[in-house]
Protein backbone atom coordinates (compact mmCIF):
# COMPACT_ATOMS: atom_id res chain seq x y z
CA UNK A 1 0.00 0.00 0.00
CA UNK A 2 1.29 3.33 -1.18
CA UNK A 3 1.83 6.02 1.37
CA UNK A 4 -1.51 7.53 2.79
CA UNK A 5 -1.90 11.57 2.50
CA UNK A 6 -2.00 13.77 5.24
CA UNK A 7 -5.46 14.77 4.19
CA UNK A 8 -6.39 10.48 3.95
CA UNK A 9 -5.06 10.49 7.89
CA UNK A 10 -6.60 12.63 8.79
CA UNK A 11 -10.13 11.62 6.88
CA UNK A 12 -9.29 7.99 8.76
CA UNK A 13 -8.50 9.63 12.16
CA UNK A 14 -12.70 11.36 11.48
CA UNK A 15 -13.70 8.23 10.28
CA UNK A 16 -12.86 6.54 13.48
CA UNK A 17 -13.77 9.13 16.04
CA UNK A 18 -17.44 9.29 14.57
CA UNK A 19 -18.05 5.80 14.70
CA UNK A 20 -16.76 4.96 17.93
CA UNK A 21 -17.72 8.03 19.54
CA UNK A 22 -21.60 8.50 18.00
CA UNK A 23 -22.91 5.55 19.97
CA UNK A 24 -22.08 7.66 23.22
CA UNK A 25 -22.17 11.21 22.39
CA UNK A 26 -25.71 12.72 20.49
CA UNK A 27 -25.27 15.30 17.69
CA UNK A 28 -21.43 14.70 17.60
CA UNK A 29 -19.95 16.72 14.65
CA UNK A 30 -16.75 15.50 13.74
CA UNK A 31 -14.53 16.60 10.79
CA UNK A 32 -11.10 15.52 9.18
CA UNK A 33 -10.08 19.53 8.85
CA UNK A 34 -9.73 22.51 11.23
CA UNK A 35 -13.54 23.74 11.66
CA UNK A 36 -14.50 27.10 12.45
CA UNK A 37 -17.92 27.89 14.39
CA UNK A 38 -18.49 24.41 14.79
CA UNK A 39 -22.18 23.14 16.08
CA UNK A 40 -21.46 21.46 19.53
CA UNK A 41 -20.01 19.28 20.69
CA UNK A 42 -17.71 18.85 17.93
CA UNK A 43 -14.18 17.54 17.50
CA UNK A 44 -11.96 19.01 14.54
CA UNK A 45 -8.53 17.59 13.20
CA UNK A 46 -5.81 19.78 12.34
CA UNK A 47 -1.71 19.64 12.06
CA UNK A 48 0.16 20.04 15.25
CA UNK A 49 3.26 22.24 15.48
CA UNK A 50 5.70 20.63 15.54
CA UNK A 51 3.95 18.61 12.51
CA UNK A 52 6.70 15.66 11.77
CA UNK A 53 9.39 14.14 12.80
CA UNK A 54 11.55 11.64 10.70
CA UNK A 55 11.85 8.40 12.65
CA UNK A 56 15.61 7.05 11.44
CA UNK A 57 18.36 8.33 9.56
CA UNK A 58 17.99 7.72 5.92
CA UNK A 59 15.07 5.74 6.41
CA UNK A 60 11.30 6.15 5.08
CA UNK A 61 9.55 5.99 8.47
CA UNK A 62 7.94 9.56 9.38
CA UNK A 63 5.59 9.90 12.34
CA UNK A 64 2.84 13.23 11.97
CA UNK A 65 1.43 14.89 14.58
CA UNK A 66 -2.29 16.12 14.94
CA UNK A 67 -4.12 17.90 17.20
CA UNK A 68 -7.53 16.04 18.01
CA UNK A 69 -9.78 18.87 19.59
CA UNK A 70 -13.16 18.33 21.45
CA UNK A 71 -15.55 21.56 22.17
CA UNK A 72 -18.70 21.49 23.95
CA UNK A 73 -21.34 24.47 24.49
CA UNK A 74 -21.22 26.32 27.17
CA UNK A 75 -24.57 27.36 27.10
CA UNK A 76 -25.36 24.28 29.42
CA UNK A 77 -22.18 24.95 31.86
CA UNK A 78 -22.00 21.89 33.75
CA UNK A 79 -23.63 19.66 31.10
CA UNK A 80 -21.14 20.83 28.43
CA UNK A 81 -18.16 20.37 31.41
CA UNK A 82 -19.60 16.88 32.05
CA UNK A 83 -19.64 15.65 28.76
CA UNK A 84 -16.11 17.33 28.17
CA UNK A 85 -14.60 15.39 31.21
CA UNK A 86 -16.37 11.95 30.47
CA UNK A 87 -14.32 12.68 26.80
CA UNK A 88 -11.12 13.17 28.84
CA UNK A 89 -11.61 10.18 30.61
CA UNK A 90 -9.37 7.31 29.64
CA UNK A 91 -12.13 4.66 30.88
CA UNK A 92 -15.41 6.51 29.40
CA UNK A 93 -17.34 4.97 26.57
CA UNK A 94 -16.96 8.34 25.22
CA UNK A 95 -13.29 8.32 25.57
CA UNK A 96 -11.59 10.21 22.88
CA UNK A 97 -8.09 8.25 23.60
CA UNK A 98 -9.99 5.27 23.95
CA UNK A 99 -11.68 5.77 20.81
CA UNK A 100 -8.32 6.77 18.60
CA UNK A 101 -6.74 3.55 20.32
CA UNK A 102 -9.74 1.36 19.20
CA UNK A 103 -8.04 0.54 15.82
CA UNK A 104 -4.13 1.68 15.63
CA UNK A 105 -4.11 1.07 12.22
CA UNK A 106 -6.95 3.61 11.44
CA UNK A 107 -8.34 1.10 9.38
CA UNK A 108 -5.43 0.04 7.80
CA UNK A 109 -4.17 3.78 6.61
CA UNK A 110 -1.01 4.09 9.31
CA UNK A 111 1.03 1.95 11.08
CA UNK A 112 0.20 3.07 14.54
CA UNK A 113 -1.73 6.23 15.75
CA UNK A 114 -2.14 7.42 19.91
CA UNK A 115 -3.44 9.82 21.90
CA UNK A 116 -1.64 11.90 24.63
CA UNK A 117 -3.10 12.86 27.48
CA UNK A 118 -5.46 15.81 27.08
CA UNK A 119 -4.37 18.89 27.83
CA UNK A 120 -5.58 22.98 27.37
CA UNK A 121 -8.40 22.30 28.87
CA UNK A 122 -9.97 26.00 28.46
CA UNK A 123 -12.10 28.25 26.59
CA UNK A 124 -11.89 28.03 22.49
CA UNK A 125 -12.70 31.13 20.34
CA UNK A 126 -12.75 31.42 16.91
CA UNK A 127 -12.19 34.05 14.77
CA UNK A 128 -14.86 36.20 13.35
CA UNK A 129 -17.83 38.56 14.63
CA UNK A 130 -20.40 36.10 15.23
CA UNK A 131 -18.30 33.71 17.18
CA UNK A 132 -18.71 32.11 20.66
CA UNK A 133 -16.81 30.72 23.40
CA UNK A 134 -16.72 27.13 23.42
CA UNK A 135 -15.16 25.05 26.18
CA UNK A 136 -12.46 22.37 25.25
CA UNK A 137 -9.14 20.43 25.06
CA UNK A 138 -6.83 19.16 22.88
CA UNK A 139 -5.16 15.49 22.53
CA UNK A 140 -2.07 15.38 20.24
CA UNK A 141 -2.22 12.22 18.63
CA UNK A 142 0.97 10.66 17.10
CA UNK A 143 0.50 8.86 13.83
CA UNK A 144 3.56 6.63 12.05
CA UNK A 145 3.15 6.06 8.61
Amino acid sequence: MPDPTIAEVMDALAEQLQSELDPAVDLLQVTGRLTFNPTPPAIDIYPSDPFQEQLAFGGRQVEVFFDVRARVSTAEHEGGQDLLLSMMDPAATTSVAAAISSDRTLGGTVQDAAAESPSNFGAYVDPGPNSQALLGCVWRTRVIL
